[in-house]
């Protein structure tokens, strides 16, 4: 799944010449052949675009060079999901697979193009799936698009417990002459019979799961969906602390559930709860833009700063045309029109970054939803 880190990352990449393609991809179907074709297209396109700046034919030539090898790659073909993105730039080559519908296009500059992404990381769009059996664990980082395994999370593996527990085989009956050894009732055996044992072990097992969710909460706190069954769910609501942080639970085995069917099941759960921050968010905006209070503004040079600055708490952002520009942070000097868009940056992607980065939210919009038909509004926290 793509994250803040690729994000920021992609945003503080260096390169005289970046290319940025978007392209919608095809899982199956008979579409699926084109999806290289269209790609060649593209790389196409870029090497026009590149040689129209201070490229020579060869140099663009070798910048799209490892993408262009992708093309008779069959392996990456094979791991698609319904969007892609490449970003290529000296001696890099970033692609991401994504639950995304792009428009195919290229954008070619001095920075990557990262706001079609932005979808993945906004704030009504994260959460967790945990799904537990008696047998395993394991945790998902989810959004409304899709969900992917968390292979870092570190939750603990069921353990392979043998008890002392002693079914008296070799025991002749009470009733029965004594031979060879001396007669062992049924109710001279050690430990736990297999009923309690499983039981204890389960709970422990849970409870342990219960404790690093907790742990991993405290240290980045994100709504969670449980998906067990009934007896499992149970145990973990009564071992784990998450508080208003669960907010769905969903009783059935999840164990023979793929990860679409997950996320169907889990979303639902999520949805009210994470529709909730924006809609909120939206409606705080409207009441102190109304009464120009100074704690909202919907300015973008404003918003920049505000945002470099690590001042804005919440950026809600409509789904509208970039703005390319560039700003200097030192001299506090913004510029903007149409002779940026090949040198410069989309300037709502980077303030979004900026949000990210200095630890706000992030909301996408539709355009009727903002107070005043504004293109963003941002959220001050002082």
């Amino acid at each position: 799944m793509f994250t803040h880190t690729d994000l920021i990352r992609l945003m503080t990449s260096e390169s005289p010449s970046a290319v940025s393609i978007f392209l919608q991809t095809h899982p199956t179907g008979k579409e699926v052949r084109q999806d290289p074709i269209r790609l060649k297209n593209l790389l196409a396109d870029a090497r026009t675009k590149l040689t129209r700046t201070s490229l020579t034919e060869a140099e663009a030539d070798a910048l799209l060079q490892p993408a262009t090898d992708l093309l008779e790659d069959r392996e990456f073909w094979q791991h698609r999901s319904t969007g892609l993105a490449l970003f290529i730039g000296q001696d890099q080559l970033d692609d991401f697979h994504v639950p995304l519908d792009f428009e195919d296009r290229v954008v070619v500059g001095h920075a990557f193009d990262v706001r079609p992404l932005l979808p993945l990381l906004t704030a009504d769009g994260q959460f967790r799936v945990l799904t537990v059996t008696s047998e395993s664990a394991r945790l998902y980082t989810g959004s409304r698009h899709d969900l992917v395994l968390d292979t870092t999370a570190g939750l603990p593996e069921r353990a392979s417990v043998e008890n002392d527990y002693e079914n008296p085989v070799q025991a002749s009956p009470p009733a029965r002459p004594r031979v060879g050894s001396a007669n062992i009732s049924n109710a001279q055996v050690y430990g736990d019979g297999p009923p309690d044992f499983r039981k204890a072990l389960l709970q422990e097992f849970v409870g342990a799961v219960a404790k690093a969710v907790d742990k991993l909460n405290a240290a980045d706190p994100q709504p969670l969906v449980l998906v067990a069954d009934a007896e499992v769910g149970g145990h973990f609501q009564h071992d784990a602390h998450l508080g208003s942080m669960l907010i769905g639970v969903v009783h059935t085995n999840p164990a023979s559930l793929d990860v679409r069917e997950l996320h169907d099941l889990a979303y639902p759960e999520a949805k009210s709860r994470l529709d909730s921050g924006r809609v909120d968010a939206i409606a705080k905006a409207a009441e102190l833009l109304g009464r120009g209070d100074q704690g909202a503004t919907s300015v973008l040079p404003d918003i920049v700063r505000a945002a470099y600055r690590g001042q804005v708490d919440t950026l809600l952002l409509g789904e509208g045309e970039p703005v390319w520009g560039r700003y200097d942070l030192d001299a506090d000097r913004l510029e903007t029109g149409p002779a940026f868009e090949a040198s410069g940056e989309d300037l709502w992607a980077s303030a979004a970054v900026q949000t990210l980065q200095h630890g706000g939210s992030v909301h996408l919009t539709k355009p009727d939803e903002l107070p005043d038909q504004a293109a963003a509004v941002a959220l001050l926290r002082f």
